[in-house]
């Protein structure tokens, strides 16, 4: 097959829906050798922050020396990006000669009376053959949906598995409860193997302490308090770590009671006092970015204590050269013209407590596009009246939600939104509206940012010509 073969193979795939479980990606990987065996595996898991993670984390293996893969979705601008081994993605051409093998053991498997892998599984596997191909050092590995039955989750000795922030999202699938949620992210700890897990509202870290006491799992906890002095502008984010003195409680939270304590035997080590005192600059912006980049040192912490080089100074290169499309990226300068895919209720939050931090007395105005089975009006109530025009457009997506139901709705809680059908068009309008001094923010789903930035780009070459 090449290219367009592939991608069409996989287009049909994907109709015939979504089964979770394990027992297909393990036969299939039994059929391709099982090569996820011999690599080494850094699993993420979560509601918001998998991608800004996987991306601190690979940039930071990547200038320590390391062949690093990662395996993230969602595609925001291309989709060879949600595989890439340090930071290029994978090449047209290898990706189709992977489908093209894959297929033929999915094709194997059916004929054994066995079920046809679904198209995640089979971009899953294509992956990690990848890796194996390009001889990677370590792979950092992003669940696709929840945890425990998702496809990912059939490796069985990972590094270190990572949990960022978890909320309520995909409750159809996770469950009701943030419990219920949370118990199913847990499920890629595994026994013996540290955890990293995000500081957690109290009903799900209740569930991530047992599970790590259950498992014998080394829990570190990423307190964002260790990171002082936060700051962001569009082109960062900025802070220092805390002093050693102040390092040695950052695994512990008891006055909010919001977190965890460690399992006994934390001792200081040699990384934290190579960080402790230093500056740091992070090339990812936004307020979310404080949870995250704590998270992605507890990870280098626990990679160390396992005896893997990482230093200070390539956890300064990594945070600085890391990039990653789409979370509050700045795609335009004036007008200012940001891009971010928050689509629930926590990360709509955060991108609120940006605006709140970032754009005092500005005039901003939104495009926004969701989800169908998202709870979109409980997460966008809140930050619409930042807002002073909002614009509705209706997502390239078979979930989306219709942009003129998103406006009636909206048009409720503000007085100025309008649907427009054309996604182009409503980049034209919303530059118009906001004026050069003027901010616009675009986000919701992530399937609609790759028009947005052919947009920006068409209407601005338009009007500098």
């Amino acid at each position: 097959m090449n290219d367009r073969q592939a991608r069409n193979y996989i287009q049909q795939i994907s109709k015939r829906g979504s089964v979770y479980g394990l027992d297909q990606i393990r036969n299939l990987m039994e059929r391709l050798g099982n090569v996820q065996e011999k690599l080494s595996i850094i699993h993420v898991a979560g509601t918001n922050g998998k991608g800004s993670v996987c991306a601190m984390t690979a940039s930071i293996l990547k200038e320590s020396g390391y062949r690093t893969g990662v395996y993230s979705s969602p595609a925001v601008f291309s989709e060879e990006e949600i595989i890439s081994v340090d930071g290029e993605p994978i090449s047209s051409q290898e990706f189709a000669e992977l489908i093209t093998k894959v297929r033929k053991a999915c094709l194997d498997l059916q004929s054994e009376g066995l079920a046809h892998p679904t198209a995640f599984e089979i971009e899953t596997a294509a992956a990690f053959c990848y890796f194996y191909r390009r001889n990677c050092d370590f792979v950092v590995l992003e669940t696709g949906l929840g945890g425990e039955l998702d496809a990912t989750n059939f490796i069985t000795h990972p590094l270190c598995s990572v949990l960022t922030s978890i909320s309520m999202d995909h409750m159809a699938v996770l469950g009701n409860t943030l419990a219920e949620i949370a118990k199913a992210k847990a499920g890629i700890m595994k026994a013996g193997c540290p955890c990293v897990s995000a500081v957690q509202k109290p009903e799900a870290a209740a569930v991530i302490k047992k599970k790590a006491e259950l498992s014998g799992c080394r829990l570190y906890i990423a307190e964002p308090d260790r990171l002082a002095d936060f700051s962001y502008d569009e082109k960062g984010s900025y802070f220092k770590v805390l002093s050693e003195q102040q390092l040695q409680n950052i695994f512990v939270n008891d006055k909010q009671g919001e977190c965890p304590k460690p399992m006994p035997g934390h001792q200081k080590t040699d990384f934290e006092t190579e960080l402790s005192g230093k500056t740091f600059y992070c090339a990812l912006a936004g307020e979310f970015q404080r949870q995250n980049i704590a998270c992605v040192l507890s990870v280098m912490k626990a990679l160390r204590e396992k005896g893997i080089q990482i230093t200070a100074e390539a956890v300064r290169a990594g945070l600085a050269k890391v990039q990653l499309h789409g979370r509050f990226e700045r795609i335009y300068e004036q007008p200012e013209f940001y891009i971010d895919g928050a689509h629930n209720e926590d990360a709509v939050a955060f991108l609120q407590n940006t605006i709140q931090n970032r754009f005092t007395n500005r005039y901003i105005v939104y495009i926004i596009g969701v989800l169908a089975d998202k709870d979109y009006e409980k997460a966008l109530q809140p930050i619409l009246p930042y807002a002073a025009q909002i614009y509705t457009i209706t997502p390239p997506n078979d979930r989306a939600l219709d942009g003129a139901v998103l406006a009636e709705w909206a048009g409720r809680c503000h007085q100025k939104v309008s649907f427009v059908p054309d996604i182009a068009h409503a980049v034209s309008l919303a530059a118009e509206t906001a004026g050069a001094e003027g901010i616009v923010l675009a986000f919701g789903s992530f399937s609609f940012l790759k028009d947005i930035r052919q947009a920006v780009i068409e209407v601005y070459d338009r009007t500098d010509g």
